[in-house]
Order: C-alpha cells, then sequence, then structure tokens
C-alpha cells in the first residue's frame, strides 16, 4: 500500500527581518559600485554580484525561486500594459541626449548585463522582501521599492547632469519602479522585465547625456 508523505519544508538559516537588512545593505553597497563604475567591463561582471547575494539571502530565509520571481510564465496583458506604459517617457528622455551610433560591446554586453542585473536585484529580491515584510501595506512595499531604485541613480546622475536632469531621472526611475514592479507582482516573473529593460538599455547606448 501506498502512503504519502507531506513535502519537507526546509527551515529558514536566517530570519525574514535579517534578510530585509541584509539586503538593504547590499543596496547601500549596490549604489556605491554603480556610482564609482570602475569600468565599464568590470561593471558588466560586478553588478551581478549584489542580486545574486540578495537571492541567495531571501533563499536562505526560505524563500523559493518561484517567490523571487525567477520563473518562466507568460506576461498577461496587464504586465504588457504596465510595460508599455513606461515607454511613455523614452521619446522625452532621448530629446534630451546626443546621437552617439552604434557601439557593439554597449549594446551587446554592457546594456543586457546592467538590465538584467538590476532586475534580479531590484524585482527578484528588494520586492520580495518589502511585500512579505510589508505584506497587510503591498502599496507601502511598492513605494519602498521604487523610491529606492530611484535613488540607486541618484549619486551618479547627480554627479553628471544638471539638477532638470537629475530631477528628471529620479522621477522617470521612481515612476518606471512602480510600472514594473507592479508587473513583475501581477504576472510572478521578472523573465520578461529583465528582457524589456536591456532593450531599454540597448537603445540608451546609443545617446549619451550630459
Amino acid at each position: 500500500m501506498y502512503i504519502s508523505t507531506p513535502p519537507r519544508i526546509r527551515k529558514p538559516l536566517i530570519s525574514l527581518q535579517s534578510a530585509m537588512w541584509g539586503i538593504l545593505a547590499i543596496w547601500l553597497a549596490y549604489t556605491i559600485l554603480y556610482t564609482l563604475h570602475p569600468s565599464d567591463t568590470l561593471a558588466a561582471f560586478l553588478e551581478f554580484v549584489p542580486g545574486g547575494l540578495a537571492v541567495i539571502t531571501l533563499v536562505a530565509a526560505g524563500f523559493s525561486l518561484e517567490d523571487c520571481y525567477l520563473q518562466m510564465t507568460l506576461i498577461s496583458k496587464t504586465g504588457l500594459m504596465l510595460l508599455g506604459a513606461s515607454l511613455l517617457f523614452m521619446p522625452f528622455i532621448y530629446l534630451t541626449g546626443h546621437w552617439t551610433g552604434w557601439n557593439w560591446m554597449a549594446a551587446l554586453i554592457y546594456a543586457p548585463a546592467s538590465g538584467i542585473s538590476q532586475e534580479l536585484f531590484f524585482r527578484a529580491a528588494l520586492l520580495p522582501v518589502l511585500l512579505t515584510t510589508f505584506k497587510a501595506k503591498p502599496t507601502l512595499a511598492l513605494l519602498i521599492h521604487s523610491l529606492l531604485f530611484a535613488l540607486w541613480h541618484f549619486p551618479k546622475v547627480y554627479m553628471t547632469a544638471p539638477l532638470g536632469g537629475v530631477i528628471g531621472v529620479v522621477g522617470v526611475t521612481f515612476i518606471c519602479g512602480l510600472l514594473w514592479g507592479k508587473q513583475v507582482q501581477h504576472d510572478r516573473t521578472v523573465v520578461w522585465l529583465m528582457g524589456y529593460h536591456s532593450l531599454l538599455l540597448i537603445t540608451n547606448s546609443f545617446f549619451t547625456w550630459g
């Protein structure tokens, strides 16, 4: 006779609170790394470290990869609309830039590496830990995540752009954080956003600002 046994539930190695503070500490280190930007080639590899460490931290706290939205599922119509809404800002951004043309390293290596690594940290680690911590207040979690996404861009753009550019970048990245975070939360996958964000940065590689 076959006797079914319940699945074994792995005991978390660290608490949710420890995971949240650990990921916030990683965010600070990630911000410093992004701001200093030692070189394009080095940054393309190093920027995967914060996201990887953050996901490992969540796994240690009992999260599954599915909880981190690291799964392939179909994108919904709502998800497509949320991603499409963020495209409305792009023409205004490109009008303020200067066309520089094709750079295959920037377009095919640096841009995808940055897009994927950003999503690995912000939407596959930071967003899930905040949504779980503020379980009763998902909107607050989404707002905090978006604010940290915008502030991550702030130091670097502050050093290279005029005040109007700083305000524009912080504002756009905050709104994109809301739209992108909502898409990932709704569809429970970060895969589509990794591709979408990479395509945006590939387009950005044809321009310079400042």
